[in-house]
């Protein structure tokens, strides 16, 4: 690998010269907006940051360098930006340790190459704002900035959005290949150099930041004239995509000479000390400072030892404009340091003042209520989940504005003090870590760890605040036949009905209840007034936040606290209810918050505790009278997988994510509660036709039509491994329990034995004489034996560790096999020589676990337009749920098995795919002869799902008729559905507000 790694010792170095060639365009700076031909609209509508370039007006703003200082290491950053391409190195890597003055440099760097017509973006990372540190944003971000900064980049940019207007919301590798890559591919390479900075990147979310670091060395690389300045901690997770790259630029900021260090923290005390009397208002020389101390200059130099942000933290601490006494606050500075100890630690110089900030805030009359005020104010700043304006944090903490701006006062040298509304904000991250650490912090009064009394604060205030602000319709739409986006002034609406401390209980009530102890009786009650009286309330305010996608999530946290901490069993029930309400209904509660009363409830099983305990207040504007199930729907909805069919499924060992394969070349993973695609991962040069993955779900691994196996880090989506071998397309393939084989079967007759972490191919078994389609491990630990089932018409079974061949199992059904071993409890798994097998008949099926000890393990089917499922030793099958015709399944079906449900993935031959959750309770296992007894029709929702549950037929049926009132009620179908999807046609008597009924 080729590093260019520098030492910075020299206070100049030569700088070259650069800017737009001949081929360069017009030019310009990143933030001067360029119009015309209805470009401008288009790169409005792009999803990006507002605040993420470097000159944006944010409160944690960095500062530029100061004349003078970080000379070297600007220069070499110029010389290096400025470099004829393919001189040096595309991408540059400043790093180093907090508080070392890296944002600074990027700033700097960013303000230079802008006054040169050179910079094409920036991106300035930050946890403190959730659109900065989110990776979906920075990619598009880039691409704003950059059709800003150069006509001739804005054209093809903007020539990218027309083509796909949705480029920016799709995949990293999507939204870089569309909205960059590709585009600037067509500028004359030839050009002169544009610079484009990161700074911060650890910021980011992430594996995010790796992916977005990966993509950058594997394709930005490629467009000759980019410059890319990355600036972060040296955070493991970067350091090992960094440390991989073949060819980079380096410079480590607390490996720089401290002499050259010492230099330019030297002129920026010195020149700060001497503003300092100015900004007091006070009458004192400007080398007051030496003049008080002769030696304070050199001594504050070398306690600040590489870090930039002590030397800021002093000069706040100095010219505190409460204490209004420089000397004085200078004289506590230099006598609290030892020499020795600053050189024994990073970051205990830092520690050492923070403690003189810690001591200077007590008072000798009102010790105790400091303490009390810090521990709830800066406690609730340092624990909450984001941050929040001043008048709202006094609210959440049950203090007026003034207590805690009085509380803030003591410690301006660490907080940001809020303006304008603003959020009080720590200074720097390194006052956070010191403070939360008890072995840095040594005033153990002021350590501010997150034990569950005050996660428990928390969780209180947030019920409290939702049960008083929250209500029905509560900002004002009252017209329920509009969607979110079609409401005028909508985002002014919701800002108006919900406070900032209001919108943060409903965000993150459950995180805090996460944290409390189980069992704790003020928690229960209030979680019970919650459910009884406000979740409906509150997925209407989710839905107005946008956030209703973390709702099921929210309640699922609730649920495990409430079954554990043994709450009233209505409690647990109406949270089940809740769990699997949100998830059948959450696309149509997205789109408009008001239909969580008009179509959600009303089409809830009515025999849920959820329907029964808010229902009574007559106000929903339809009440279903007949065709409703008692139960609640087990579906999560079809989801849009693929763009061609879905021909294989599977679950991890956890049930936590969900993998696809399909016909268009790419796997998918998921999460499947919520069915957001996490992933896509794109390799394979034909169909995906197998996965699985490894038991302790550290890899995924699939077959194809390519004749191919590749192996996947399913957590990044980074492919590890291909293994190739194989003459014929690969049909199945299946990991060893202890994960220490990988076994495939394909179409040239043959199985293989792979080793996965080496990639090497340990045994080819030949004896079969037709395509293997289906494999299975035995499940004890040591994978003993591996089955196989092939069109040869014989099942066989080999040495799971040796490849070695047993026994052969033939059967003359000309109808395909379904394999999978017993997973008996109490019973050993059979000797081969007893071992036998039947045929499942032509039906995509899957065996799985018993759901108890006392069961059978059952077997799950998809026939025809029916998924069901039976036991393994009874003849009749249990029908779960109606497929619609044009969702017919495909080959595949996969089930993860959870203690009180299982949950279902069912591809489709459309490129959907069907997920379904089954509760255990359903399964009495009296199974009858007569299907009636048995059928059980859920429907079934198709992408996009509209604004109602999916119950009435897609056809242009008349609106519901006023009732004389000549008022227009919500339900006009043809307007509920003209947003388009495919419903499963049910017949239900509805009854409106108004008492007339409607049949539909």
């Amino acid at each position: 690998m080729q590093h260019i790694t520098h030492n910075i010792t020299l206070s100049t170095i030569t700088t070259g010269h650069g800017g737009h060639g001949e081929n360069g365009g017009t030019g310009g700076r990143a933030g001067d907006i360029y119009f015309g031909s209805g470009g401008t609209s288009l790169l409005m509508a792009l999803p990006h940051a507002p605040y993420a370039a470097h000159d944006s007006f944010r409160e944690d703003a960095p500062s530029s360098c100061l004349v003078g200082t970080r000379v070297a290491v600007l220069e070499e950053i110029s010389t290096w930006s400025e470099s004829a391409n393919g001189e040096r190195p595309p991408i540059y890597w400043l790093n180093g340790v907090a508080g070392i003055g890296k944002s600074t440099i990027a700033k700097t760097v960013a303000e230079r190459a802008q006054e040169k017509r050179m910079l094409g973006a920036t991106f300035f990372f930050s946890r403190k704002k959730e659109s900065l540190w989110d990776p979906a944003l920075v990619l598009p971000t880039l691409a704003f900035q950059l059709a800003q900064s150069d006509d001739a980049f804005r054209n093809v940019i903007v020539d990218a959005i027309e083509r796909d207007s949705e480029a920016g919301r799709k995949t990293l590798l999507s939204q870089l290949q569309k909205l960059i890559l590709s585009p600037l591919l067509t500028i004359d390479p030839r050009r002169s150099p544009i610079l484009i900075v990161l700074d911060a990147l650890d910021e980011c979310e992430e594996n995010g930041a790796t992916n977005i670091l990966e993509l950058m060395f594997t394709h930005l690389i490629r467009i000759p004239f980019l410059r890319i300045l990355i600036t972060s901690r040296p955070q493991p997770h970067l350091s090992s995509v960094f440390n991989k790259a073949s060819s980079l630029a380096e410079t480590a900021l607390h490996d720089i000479d401290a002499s050259v260090v010492d230099q330019d923290i030297r002129l920026y005390i010195s020149t700060e000390l001497a503003k300092i009397p100015r900004k007091l208002g006070l009458d004192m020389p400007t080398d007051w400072a030496t003049e008080a101390e002769k030696n304070a200059l050199d001594t504050l130099v070398k306690k600040s030892g590489k870090l930039f942000v002590y030397a800021a933290v002093v000069i706040g601490f100095i010219g505190d404009g409460w204490v209004r006494d420089p000397q004085f606050q200078l004289g506590l500075i230099l006598n609290t340091w030892s020499l020795k100890q600053a050189q024994a630690k990073p970051y205990s110089p830092l520690d050492k003042l923070y403690m003189e900030v810690l001591r200077k805030s007590l008072s000798p009359f009102n010790h105790q209520e400091i303490l009390k005020r810090f521990q709830t104010v800066v406690g609730s700043i340092v624990l909450l989940r984001e941050l929040l304006p001043l008048p709202s944090l006094a609210v959440f903490v049950c203090y007026t504005t003034h207590v805690v701006e009085e509380s803030l006062r003591h410690f301006h040298s660490v907080i940001i003090p809020p303006s304008n509304n603003q959020p009080p904000r720590i200074y720097h991250p390194s006052f956070l870590e010191f403070i939360t650490d008890p072995s840095r912090c040594s005033m153990r009064e002021f350590v501010i760890v997150a034990v569950p009394e005050q996660e428990l604060r928390h969780a209180i205030r947030c019920f409290e605040l939702m049960a008083k602000h929250l209500k029905r319709d509560i900002a004002g739409i009252s017209d329920p036949s509009l969607l979110n986006r079609e409401v005028d002034g909508f985002k002014e609406k919701v800002r108006e009905a919900l406070s900032p401390e209001v919108q943060y209980a409903c965000r993150h009530w459950a995180s805090h209840l996460r944290c409390v102890e189980i069992g704790e009786g003020s928690i229960m009650r209030a979680l019970e007034t919650f459910l009884t009286q406000s979740v409906l309330w509150w997925f209407e305010a989710m839905s107005l936040l946008e956030s209703i996608s973390n709702a099921p999530s929210s309640i699922e946290v609730a649920h495990r606290w409430a079954d554990s901490s043994r709450c009233k069993p209505s409690v647990v029930r109406i949270l089940s209810d809740s769990h699997r309400f949100i998830l059948a209904h959450r696309d149509v509660i997205r789109s408009s918050a008001l239909h969580v009363y008009h179509s959600a409830l009303p089409f809830t099983a009515h025999d849920t505790m959820l329907y029964k305990t808010y229902t009574g207040d007559g106000k929903n504007s339809i009440q279903v009278l007949q065709g409703m199930e008692s139960k609640l729907p087990r579906h999560l909805g079809a989801l849009h997988a693929h763009s061609d069919t879905v021909t294989t499924v599977a679950f991890s060992p956890d049930g936590l994510c969900l993998a696809s394969g399909s016909s268009d070349y790419t796997l998918r993973l998921w999460d499947p509660k919520t069915g957001i695609s996490i992933k896509t991962l794109k390799g394979h040069s034909g169909s995906v036709r197998t996965i699985a993955f490894s038991l302790d779900g550290l890899c995924l691994a699939s077959g194809s039509n390519d004749y191919s196996l590749r192996l996947w880090d399913p957590k990044t989506g980074r492919l590890i491994k291909t293994l190739e071998g194989h003459s014929g397309s690969v049909r199945t393939t299946a990991f060893s329990p202890d994960g220490l084989h990988l076994a495939s079967g394909s179409d040239d007759y043959t199985l293989r034995l792979w080793d996965p972490k080496m990639g090497i191919c340990i045994k080819t078994m030949k004896n079969h004489h037709g395509s293997v389609r289906t494999i299975a491990f035995s499940p004890r630990p040591d994978g003993l034996y591996l089955a196989s089932v092939s069109d040869d018409h014989t099942l066989q079974l080999w040495d799971g560790m040796s490849g070695v061949f047993i026994r052969r199992l033939e059967h003359d059904s000309h109808q395909l096999w379904e394999l999978g071993f017993s997973f008996y409890h109490d019973t050993p798994i059979p000797h081969p020589e007893t071992l036998t097998a039947q045929p499942l008949h032509h039906l995509p099926s899957v065996i799985t676990p018993k759901p108890s000890v006392a069961m059978t393990p059952l077997i799950w089917q998809c026939e025809g337009h029916w998924i069901q499922v039976m036991q393994q030793q009874e003849g009749y099958a249990r029908r779960i749920c109606y497929i619609p015709e044009d969702h017919l399944t495909s080959t595949e079906i996969a089930v993860s098995s959870q203690e009180t449900y299982s949950q279902l993935a069912v591809g489709c031959y459309n490129g959907h795919m069907i997920i379904l959750v089954v509760p255990h309770d359903l399964f009495p296992w009296s199974f009858s002869k007569e299907p009636a007894d048995t059928q059980l029709m859920p429907t079934v929702t198709c992408p996009h799902t509209p604004l109602m549950s999916s119950t009435f037929p897609m056809n242009d049926d008349p609106p519901l008729p006023t009732h004389g009132t000549g008022q227009r009620h919500a339900w006009s179908l043809p307007r509920l559905f003209r947003h388009g999807a495919d419903i499963l046609a049910r017949v239900v008597t509805v009854k409106t507000q108004s008492g007339g009924g409607y049949k539909g």
